[in-house]
């Protein structure tokens, strides 16, 4: 698991199971027949965000268990034991899409590269600590991104013609792990000794 190099806390890792998922959800997506284009004034070609809460639907039934388990590893990175998906949908890009400016509810949001190349547009998080005020994720297919979801993020424009598909999610955590308690706990005993140890010396 790798962490940008940024006071946000953004993770990306390699979805281990992708190799036996990709085809089977790029025939699952190509023969969607109630997948929507068309959101706002964002340009996106295909998606099926307005059943996001769906998890009946055959390609979430199909991968719901491994991203859960995957998912649970980013959890258990940042401090909690549990991990609830609350949406699951997939977008495609082909040729001037693009999804403009937004944020997500809930704790965390992220990315899963489904279809992806070097050509295809990144996508853009806003970072105020650096000095650009943005950072574009070097993401390859396969990978998953992970970051809060009110971070204000973009898809860049697709300026090619190769259908770049990924599907997006939110989550919830909770339960904070035993050994963040007890480190919390720890550093709550070295602040107050040193506080005393402040005052003596006053």
């Amino acid at each position: 698991m790798k962490q940008f190099e940024s006071k946000l806390p953004i993770l990306i890792d390699k979805f281990s199971q992708h190799d036996l998922y990709k085809d089977r959800l790029l025939k699952y997506f190509d023969d969607y027949s109630i997948a929507k284009n068309n959101y706002g004034d964002d340009n996106i070609t295909k998606f099926d965000w307005h059943i996001s809460t769906d998890f009946n639907r055959e390609w979430v039934k199909m991968i719901y268990k491994d991203l859960h388990k995957h998912f649970l590893k980013y959890a258990n990175h940042l401090g909690f034991g549990i991990c609830n998906i609350n949406n699951l949908w997939f977008q495609q890009y082909d040729k001037n899409s693009t999804h403009q400016w937004h944020i997500h509810g809930d704790n965390y949001t992220g990315v899963y590269y489904v279809n992806f190349n070097k050509d295809c547009a990144k996508t853009r998080l806003l970072d105020s600590y650096l000095k650009k005020n943005y950072i574009d994720i070097e993401a390859e297919e396969g990978d998953i991104i992970f970051f809060p979801a009110v971070v204000i993020h973009r898809a860049l424009v697709q300026n090619t013609n190769f259908l770049k598909t990924i599907i997006s999610f939110n989550v919830n955590f909770d339960e904070i792990l035993p050994e963040v308690h007890n480190n919390v706990e720890e550093n709550i005993k070295v602040i107050k000794w040193l506080m005393t140890f402040t005052y003596l010396i006053i």
